[in-house]
């Protein structure tokens, strides 16, 4: 009985801690997030083609992927990120570049989307 007591004492004082109080990890979080916005650079009308259908199929896959939560990263940089580096690489004329990382951002979109899918069913083995 006196254990019990000495839990349900424990527990109250740690549910009302301010150091374990959820709101400040959200204002704290709210500038991370605002300072990580990057603006979104254009593709030159100009681009090749195949650059431009391969670029259109990674950027609406990834977008698909980043809905639904599953958004994979490389190298420190997100999926998105690396759609914008491609545009970079295609508006340089480095159409060979922009076309292989189009390439790995459609197949890691489509690798999330399976981990997505995975997701939804995932149960615990006993």
């Amino acid at each position: 009985m006196l254990l019990k007591a000495l839990f349900i004492s424990v527990a109250l004082v740690v549910s009302a801690s301010p150091s374990f109080a959820a709101e400040p990890a959200k204002a704290d979080a709210a500038p991370a997030a605002a300072a990580k916005k990057v603006e979104k650079v254009e593709l030159k009308a100009d681009a090749a083609p195949e650059v431009k259908a391969a670029l259109e199929a990674a950027g609406t896959a990834n977008q698909a992927v980043v809905k639904a939560g599953f958004e994979w990263f490389m190298k420190e940089k997100s999926m998105s990120d690396l759609l914008q580096d491609a545009i970079k690489l295609a508006n340089e004329d480095k159409t060979e570049d922009a076309l292989k990382l189009a390439k790995t951002i459609s197949k890691a979109a489509e690798a999330g989307m399976k981990q997505a899918e995975a997701a939804k069913t995932v149960a615990p083995r006993l």
